[in-house]
């Protein structure tokens, strides 16, 4: 079985046991995961569904996922595999059907970084688009290749600006800068999705700057980057970010680096 069947046989169980389990979508297990976030019951078994197709293959796995943190494996690894089994656990939590299930791999040395990314996988569970990038082969949607939109100028952006924080006032007067001075604002909460969205065109940007989401979402970005579009961090810099587990990704994603850098100087105006 080749490294990208693997994946995707691994997201489709975990996808098969959350459909089949929807009735215990609201049962917690009481225990908290590395990031400090309540576990939803379905989140943790659809983990477990990934990582036991990913060591039942024939590829050595070092794993780094939401609910449990690093997983060593025996031997020498031959790729990181980065896991979020659930984006979207509160949609799910509440009937919402827009959830998506994430995984990259990386080959494995001993300072990895988003860069690195090799394959990613980025499942949305309701609507039924599976996007796929292949490091220098583009992204697919469904089987057919996607782009993001043509270049555009702020002004005319519809945007996903995600906005969950604790409100100190600079947060906020930034966010209102930014999110009034494009066309309109989109957000399904879930990220990985909205970065899919990004790298397909349908949204022109997504935007989190909130330092809060994990490095286990660097599918997303991935997404962005092998479609055509370019992702910045908060400091204007070319997004690559180290794969650690305590580290938290900032970013603009946009149709074109153009784009990212004036949604940033707009967070970042006085």
């Amino acid at each position: 079985m080749t490294l990208l069947k693997t994946l995707q046989h691994a997201v489709d169980d975990a996808k098969q046991l959350i459909i089949e389990n929807l009735n215990i979508a609201k049962e917690r297990t009481g225990g908290l995961n590395p990031y400090g976030d309540k576990t939803l019951l379905l989140d943790e078994k659809a983990e477990d569904a990934i990582i036991s197709v990913l060591k039942s293959s024939n590829t050595n796995f070092e794993i780094l996922t939401e609910e449990t943190g690093f997983i060593k494996h025996e031997c020498k690894p031959e790729y990181l595999a980065v896991i979020d089994p659930i984006d979207g656990s509160t949609n799910l939590e509440r009937g919402i059907p827009l959830v998506s299930i994430g995984i990259s791999v990386v080959p494995y040395k001993k300072e990895m970084t988003s860069d690195d990314a090799e394959i990613s996988i980025i499942d949305s569970v309701f609507t039924e688009e599976t996007y796929i990038a292949v490091t220098g082969r583009g992204v697919s949607r469904n089987g057919k290749q996607v782009k993001p939109s043509n270049p555009i100028g702020l002004e005319n952006a519809i945007i996903s600006y995600d906005i969950k924080k604790t409100w100190d006032l600079q947060f906020v007067e930034r966010s209102l800068r930014t999110i009034s001075a494009v066309q309109d604002i989109r957000r399904s909460a879930s990220n990985l999705l909205d970065l899919c969205w990004t790298a397909a065109g349908f949204l022109d940007a997504m935007v989190d700057l909130r330092n809060m989401l994990p490095i286990i979402h660097l599918c997303g970005t991935h997404m962005v980057f092998e479609a055509g579009g370019y992702v910045i961090d908060q400091y204007g810099n070319r997004f690559c970010s180290p794969l650690e587990i305590d580290r938290m990704m900032n970013f603009v994603a946009a149709c074109d680096e153009r784009l990212a850098n004036q949604i940033l100087t707009r967070f970042n105006s006085i």
